[in-house]
């Protein structure tokens, strides 16, 4: 039974949506004090075939096959509770007017973190976003910092086994193979609710959704300004897996168009699902910025019927320094949990003492990296030399700032915001030399990496946790994760970056 749990202020919505997608009720009744509607799409109409389109010629003499593809959904409701079975395409219906957070919130509480068989994370930094991992029997249950739990397949607390069954699978939905009959699922339903209201046994990374109004306007127009240039990075997520209940969707041969209700449908063809090809839809319709968000984009893929997202649902844009992000089409803030680990991961990064007379620095990064007195400490610059790595393409590769005994610094002045440019690069760096993609031997061999940050803030950091910025702080952890991967320590050294100062700059005055 893949089990969802339904918002009281959403419950007319969906009813309402239940019926727009052809769904009938064939069976009502009561189930200990529950309500019982049973829809199913009686009146379902063939579905084409992409590759019987293909080969159209090749049916001539056989008629032309189509798919019959049913689906159901058993409502369930009692006083301010309400529940749904999904069975069929039904779960992509469901899931707009779910509560998100309901099947992770069972799995806290019914799940033995001791036997964990599956789990799906997000990342919101890094090459990796999105990450499947399958366990051996009895494998508990880990969790990397940066990652965010949106999924667990994990056997059932042996004390209520009896009741939901040996093991299940948890995301915005539960999955569970409980023993018993349809007759008897007013019981079980009872039985959720009452676990619904017990502790956690344990804590798990996450997001909750946001639901103020005032909240939500605020961060679209957020959204808003960083689908067009003007603040922020957003980009589609339609390139990788999606969770819908409790199944993955996996993203292979889609074919995408952007919609809106009385203007042209325009079918991307072989282009990418970008925002360039959004802001083009959006300029050559002149579409006003209040219906931007009810763009929709048509997804078509052989093996199931065509379906559309909301240009939201389609988004990931994390809101920089209020642990705020777009995830399938909802804000959402990351929880305390993520928050901790994050933070404990990024301080146990070894930070390197810093010089009395760089604890402050008044000079361009360019003109600081080429000074002499630089130079006096130890410090060869690196700065702008293209030469130390290569890649088969020709593209130039600034591998790092400065090398000290056996130590490469990448340096970057400037605010919170700023300073994962180099992190990036550093992150690159490494990449290049993961997949032995240097064409070039490394003149200076090195066993630690260390980004050296001046901030442009009021008060400098005594630790990089302390920032506010969750954008650095998963950048700069996705840095020293790649950094162990390759044997390569991890470093961070803190400065402050003043202005006004009077100090030289080698290039001249207009370098930056």
């Amino acid at each position: 039974m893949n089990i969802f749990r339904i918002p009281e202020a959403n419950v007319a919505a969906l009813e309402g949506k239940l019926s727009s997608v052809g769904l009938r009720v064939i069976h009502q009744g009561e189930l200990e004090g529950w309500e019982g509607k049973f829809y199913f799409s009686k009146d379902e109409g063939p579905s084409s075939i992409p590759w019987v389109e293909t080969f159209s010629d090749f049916f001539m003499d056989e008629g032309r096959p189509a798919n019959l593809i049913y689906f159901a959904v058993y409502f369930f409701r009692k006083g301010r509770e309400c529940f749904v079975l999904s069975y069929g395409k039904s779960h992509f219906y469901v899931r707009q007017y779910c509560d998100h957070d309901f099947g992770i919130e069972m799995a806290k509480r019914l799940g033995n973190k001791r036997d964990v068989k599956q789990t799906s994370s997000k990342r919101f930094a890094g090459r990796k976003r999105k990450e499947i991992k399958s366990y051996t029997t009895n494998s508990p249950l880990s969790v990397e910092s940066g990652e965010s739990v949106d999924y667990l397949r994990i056997t059932i607390d042996p004390e209520v086994q009896d009741k939901f069954g040996r093991s299940g699978k948890f995301g915005s939905s539960m999955l569970i193979g409980a023993p018993v009959t349809k007759d008897r699922l007013g019981l079980l339903l009872d039985e959720i609710v009452a676990v619904m209201g017990r502790e956690e046994k344990f804590q798990l990374p996450r997001t909750s959704v946001i639901r103020d109004d005032d909240e939500v306007a605020k961060y679209d127009k957020k959204l808003l300004d960083a689908i067009f240039g003007n603040g922020g990075y957003a980009e589609f997520s339609c390139d990788t897996h999606d969770i819908v209940g409790v199944d993955f969707v996996f993203s292979g041969s889609e074919r995408y168009s952007f919609s809106l209700r009385g203007r042209r449908v325009a079918e991307l063809g072989e282009r990418e699902l970008d925002l360039a090809t959004l802001q083009e839809y959006v300029l050559a319709e002149r579409i006003p910025v209040s219906e931007i968000f009810d763009v929709r984009i048509q997804v078509e893929n052989e093996g199931q019927r065509t379906y559309s997202k909301g240009l939201r649902d389609a988004l990931e844009f994390v809101v920089d320094d209020e642990n705020v992000m777009l995830s399938q089409g909802r804000w959402v803030r990351f929880n305390e949990d993520y928050i901790h680990q994050l933070n404990l991961s990024i301080d146990e990064i070894t930070v390197e003492s810093t010089e009395t007379d760089l604890l402050e620095i008044d000079m361009k990064e360019c003109c600081f990296n080429a000074a002499e007195y630089i130079n006096s400490y130890g410090y060869a610059s690196a700065d702008r030399d293209f030469t130390k790595i290569g890649v088969s393409t020709g593209t130039p590769v600034e591998a790092w700032d400065l090398y000290r005994d056996g130590t490469v610094y990448a340096v970057k002045f400037g605010t919170p915001q700023k300073l994962g440019y180099a992190c990036d690069q550093a992150s690159n760096v490494l990449e290049i030399l993961r997949n032995k993609a240097n064409t070039k031997a490394l003149d200076q061999k090195f066993v630690s990496y260390c980004l050296w940050f001046a901030f442009s803030v009021s008060r400098t950091p005594a630790r990089v946790s302390d920032t506010g910025s969750i954008i650095l702080k998963q950048k700069i952890d996705a840095w020293a994760r790649r950094c162990r991967d390759l044997e390569v320590e991890p470093k961070i050294k803190i400065s402050k970056k003043i202005s006004g100062g009077s100090g030289s700059c080698p290039h001249g005055s207009s370098a930056s």
